[in-house]
């Protein structure tokens, strides 16, 4: 059961408090996941719909204080995001992509989110070249070949498991080296491009 965000923290959130988005974010983004991929049963189109409904809820966050029941629209919004990219499956990445990347446009000039676009994949290859060498290629061959762990694991001559491990390792790894050095990335950014390349 989810603990309901106290209104001090929707306020907080309304007047573009990072940290209390953050709080919000941590909150409620595992039951988002959890729905959207038992809907779906796709692991990368559930992470879409967390991402798109994230990016939207900070879009209008000045909402935020004034919903009688923000846990309800939040969800509302959720369904709505997931029934939207359920009708267009067959391109649904591109279509969730775009979307999320035309609402942070509206919010960050263009120029600037090229930019830290770049910024990001280049401190995110930066990441991943630092990695072991086991991991670097198990996550190569998951996250950039899309193979499944089966897959990876008959190249790779080790048990789905290790795979599993490795790739776990991995993520936990990237995440770290990101966070260390793009702390003055706008958090909503950040979560936007975490989501987009992982």
């Amino acid at each position: 059961m989810v603990k309901e965000i106290s209104n001090v923290v929707l306020k907080q959130v309304g007047d573009g408090d990072e940290s209390a988005f953050r709080s919000l974010f941590d909150t409620y983004r595992p039951n988002i996941y959890t729905t959207a991929l038992r809907v779906t049963n796709n692991e990368w189109m559930a992470e879409d719909i967390v991402q798109d409904t994230f990016v939207k809820v900070w879009i209008n966050r000045h909402l935020l204080p004034s919903l009688d029941n923000f846990e309800a629209w939040l969800y509302v919004l959720a369904k709505n995001i997931t029934l939207n990219i359920i009708k267009k499956q067959d391109s649904y990445k591109a279509y969730a992509q775009e979307e999320a990347r035309a609402a942070l446009i509206r919010v960050y000039p263009e120029a600037d989110y090229l930019v830290q676009d770049k910024e990001f994949q280049r401190m995110l290859q930066e990441a991943v070249d630092r990695l072991p060498p086991k991991q670097r290629e198990t996550y190569r061959l998951i996250r950039e070949q899309y193979l499944k762990r089966d897959e990876a694991a008959n190249i790779l001559h080790v048990s789905p498991e290790t795979v599993k491990w490795n790739l776990d390792q991995a993520m936990k790894s990237i995440r770290a080296y990101c966070l260390a050095n793009m702390k003055e990335m706008p958090f909503v950014v950040l979560l936007h491009f975490f989501l987009k390349y992982f």
